[in-house]
């Protein structure tokens, strides 16, 4: 029994002794590290958008303005543009029925050093349209603007002849999921 008692007291003190401490903790997490599901790149979009419609029989102003975050996990920026001016195929560019004002949509994105980075001016109906940018090398990192100018009329009674415009910029990013962590877009 003396030399069992030995060997059972030893296998005791070495396995207290690996399981303790900094050896224990390094064992502890190489086995979870090694339950743990493989990181995945998941591909997330990130929206902004600006639309309006005019209401009013006279031609009123609009304008706004809003940022978007740029970094180096985007990987495309795509902007939905599409831009529906009632009459402007008989009228054109001026509105000389109602009133001798342009009616306009003057839409822009610059980077955060003031570069022009996408500009629509336009007068007229758009059709549905997006462009697709990708970095080239890469995209300049930080606060990116959308700044909107327009003039457009409409009438509500009947909601028929109305100006307006929609704007939808996505942020296509990429980024590392980790298992347990919260999802990237969130």
């Amino acid at each position: 029994m003396g030399r069992n008692g030995l060997a059972v007291f030893l296998l005791l003190t070495l396995m207290m002794s690996s399981l303790s401490g900094c050896m224990g903790l390094l064992q502890a997490r190489e086995t979870i590290e090694g339950l743990r599901d493989d990181v995945e790149m998941i591909q997330y979009p990130d929206k902004v958008d600006m639309a309006h419609t005019f209401t009013t029989i006279t031609v009123q102003p609009y304008s706004n303005q809003t940022t978007f975050p740029v970094d180096e996990s985007v990987e495309r920026i795509e902007i939905y543009f599409k831009v529906v001016m009632s009459g402007s195929d008989q009228v054109s560019c001026i509105d000389e029925v109602l009133t001798n004002e342009l009616r306009y949509v003057r839409a822009e994105v610059t980077t955060p050093s003031g570069v022009s980075f996408w500009l629509q001016n336009v007068c007229e109906d758009v059709n549905p349209a997006v462009e697709t940018f990708e970095p080239n090398p890469e995209f300049e990192v930080g606060d990116w603007n959308l700044d909107v100018e327009a003039r457009g009329w409409g009438e509500s009674t009947l909601g028929l002849l109305q100006d307006n415009f929609i704007i939808v910029i996505t942020v296509h990013r990429v980024c590392q999921q980790f298992p347990i962590e919260p999802p990237c877009d969130e």
